[in-house]
């Protein structure tokens, strides 16, 4: 029983790609398009590390209708892709230790912030994987499909168990498909309101951030209403899948 996932992001406001190197960890290099962008972008710079989150496009609300509430916006999903990018090229393996140091770290360093962005590149990626997950799902209680002697599946297939023997699911196979690139980045690119309550004199322009993941990098697509991360995974060569 086969069951498929897949998670198309699209950059939002990527105008140009271009080739550039990539830096392995073995030290090689390997020319891969890089998307850029050159409006401002929700990045957080920490000691040692930038975090980028990309918002994917929420469901579309007719805010005009009689039937709107305002508090249906609080149970729509918001999903966002957040890139942790190390500052050294060999940083990787250390910021993840820091991740799995405390469980309130991946969301207590998501940015913001819109900040200026000077230099940005990210490079193209997709990502395969899958996998039985079987025991999985036997671990959460689902077990009598799986069992020849008294699973019975004859409601959800077109074969009679009665007639051809006792049907049963062997194992289920998932594939998740993670794809990051710069196509339809413009339906892609969330909306995002501000109320202009004002000016202060105090007031000082964030100043000008790079972000040019041209090193391994981790990442994670989080569904930010309930804080569920949903995928999570790590580029260390963005020519393979």
């Amino acid at each position: 029983m086969p069951s498929t996932s897949r998670a198309s992001g699209a950059i939002p406001s990527a105008r140009d790609t271009i080739d550039h190197e990539f830096n392995r960890l073995d030290g090689s290099t390997i020319d891969v398009p890089f998307m850029q962008i050159w409006c401002d972008q929700q990045i957080a710079c920490y000691d040692g590390f930038k975090v980028l989150k990309l918002p994917y496009k929420t469901m579309d609300v007719d805010r005009s209708s009689p039937d709107f509430d305002w508090m249906q916006l609080k149970s729509i999903p918001r999903f966002s892709m957040c890139v942790f990018l190390p500052d050294a090229h060999d940083g990787l393996q250390s910021l993840i230790e820091k991740m799995t140091s405390s469980p309130k770290f991946l969301h207590n360093h998501l940015s913001s912030m819109f900040v200026p962005v000077n230099e940005f590149r990210l490079p193209r990626f997709k990502l395969t994987f899958g996998g039985s997950i079987a025991e999985d799902l036997k671990s959460l209680g689902l077990i009598l499909p799986f069992d020849p002697l008294t699973a019975s599946v004859s409601e959800i297939t077109e074969v009679d168990d009665t007639i051809d023997g006792q049907i049963y699911v062997s194992d289920v196979i998932h594939k998740a498909v993670v794809d990051v690139n710069e196509e339809g980045c413009e339906a892609a690119a969330a909306t995002e309101s501000v109320d202009d309550m004002g000016s202060s004199l105090d007031y000082e322009k964030p100043k000008q951030v790079d972000f040019i993941a041209d090193h391994q990098f981790a990442f994670f697509i989080i569904e930010e209403t309930s804080g569920s991360v949903v995928f999570a995974g790590h580029v260390l060569d963005p020519s393979r899948e």
